[in-house]
């Protein structure tokens, strides 16, 4: 039974990537029903903002649903697997002497 503990960075990078993520669909569904009525030059930037914070939730959905999302725990499994077992009647200690 490992028990998980999280740093308040782990939450932060969580609350982030979830934030980036809700962002990007506001940002989507708005410009479906509003879309930007301006100059040329404004739409250029307004299209290259959308598609910057397009690449970063593709990166937030690809590490939580991807490859990544595995990988930490392929490691604890095979730091379980290499690591040596103590049999129970084993001390991990050496037995101590009295001192006096």
């Amino acid at each position: 039974m490992g028990s998980t503990t999280t740093t308040p960075w782990t939450d932060t990078q969580k609350i982030l990537a979830l934030l980036l993520v809700v962002a990007f669909i506001s940002v989507i569904v708005l410009w479906m029903f509003h879309p930007p009525q301006t100059d040329a030059a404004s739409t250029a930037v307004l299209n290259t903002l959308v598609g910057t914070l397009g690449g970063m939730t593709t990166m937030v959905v690809s590490y939580y649903f991807g490859s990544s999302r595995t990988a930490g725990t392929q490691a604890n499994t095979i730091a379980a697997l290499v690591a040596p077992a103590i049999p129970p009647h084993v001390s991990p200690l050496p037995p101590t002497t009295p001192t006096g």
